[in-house]
């Protein structure tokens, strides 16, 4: 019995030992990594939303980081949802969580849909403000609007359209989102038509068409813009895309149909493959929104409209444009961001 009793002994004082180590051991592993103290945390007066617009990352990650550094530096946090183009989120759904939430602030692209404007209203109504940006819906309670205006891209665009064609005859088309309501866009390709009139050249024929392209499922751009290269021949002398997305899918069909040189693009915002283009001369010009604008002008609506119950129902931003002249200026941005 005595021997049994030992031999339990034993084995108790070695587990008791043994875990004695491997505490030691896990404690002195934990001591060694350099975790945040989460003794320490920041807090804020405010809390807003930004929902990006999933067909575009790069431009809404621009608006994005200066609008949380303009927010930071004003007491306010400001949250991006998912840009995951998997999400089972929409818009709308988003707007329901959000308001249900009572956040401080909402910054979104509206989708010109009646359940959107609906819910803006609704955001509006529970004190919770709403910035609409790039595309405006000013038939909702939106209490601003953030983006260039339609004299600016009317005007821009003529310029460097009347350029290309450089005093000759000649087609320019104007590629437009069938699905999307944005106002500023509608009324712009509506005053390029005039804007040409005006400024074209003295016994210059100039046409100007307007093509919609449909985008209800992830192929439509593609199919709209195939059965353009497949039926218009020859190709208008300049194409005019107001989305990024259309930009390249233009870009892609050049390249497939090959159609380099027959067309000259004018493009909206920039990706990798919209600079590679410009750098290798395929595609012109790109417009670009002044995006740092963007997002501190998106934050400033928000927090004047707290502190004074309004606000400017209208702030313009810049446009600048991107050519062969200075893409590498962009592109050495880009390689920094992802390197």
């Amino acid at each position: 019995m005595k021997r049994s009793s030992l031999i339990i002994t034993i084995i108790l004082i070695f587990c008791v030992l043994l875990l004695s180590l491997t505490w030691a051991y896990f404690r002195n592993s934990l001591d060694s990594l350099d975790l945040p103290d989460t003794s320490i945390s920041e807090t804020y007066d405010r809390h807003y939303v930004l929902i990006p617009d999933e067909e575009n990352p790069v431009l809404w990650q621009a608006i994005y980081e200066s609008a949380y550094e303009e927010a930071s530096e004003n007491s306010a946090y400001l949250e991006l949802l998912s840009q995951d183009t998997g999400s089972a989120y929409s818009t709308a759904d988003y707007l329901r969580i959000l308001i249900a939430s009572c956040v401080d602030g909402i910054i979104l692209k509206p989708d010109g849909t009646d359940e959107v404007r609906e819910l803006i209203n609704d955001a509006v109504a529970e004190n919770i403000p709403v910035v609409t940006v790039l595309e405006d819906d000013s038939d909702s309670e939106r209490i601003s609007y953030v983006g260039p205006n339609s004299y600016q891209l009317a005007d821009t665009y003529t310029e460097l359209a009347l350029s290309r064609l450089d005093g000759a005859d000649g087609e320019i088309m104007i590629l437009l989102d069938a699905e999307s309501v944005n106002p500023v866009q509608t009324l712009a390709a509506a005053q390029l038509t005039r804007y040409i009139e005006q400024q074209k050249a003295e016994g210059q024929d100039v046409s100007v068409s307007l093509y919609y392209l449909e985008n209800s499922t992830d192929f439509d751009y593609e199919e709209g813009i195939r059965d353009l290269f497949v039926n218009h021949s020859p190709l208008p002398d300049v194409l005019i895309c107001m989305e990024e997305v259309l930009t390249e899918c233009v870009y892609q069909a050049l390249i497939d149909y090959n159609e380099v040189g027959s067309t000259d693009i004018i493009g909206f915002y920039y990706s990798d493959q919209i600079l590679d283009a410009i750098e290798k001369g395929i595609i012109p010009a790109t417009l670009v929104v002044g995006m740092d604008e963007v997002g501190s002008y998106c934050i400033d609506a928000l927090n004047e409209y707290h502190a004074l119950g309004h606000t400017s129902s209208y702030y313009n931003v810049s446009l600048s444009l991107i050519t062969r002249e200075n893409v590498t200026d962009y592109l050495d941005n880009v390689q920094e961001e992802e390197g």
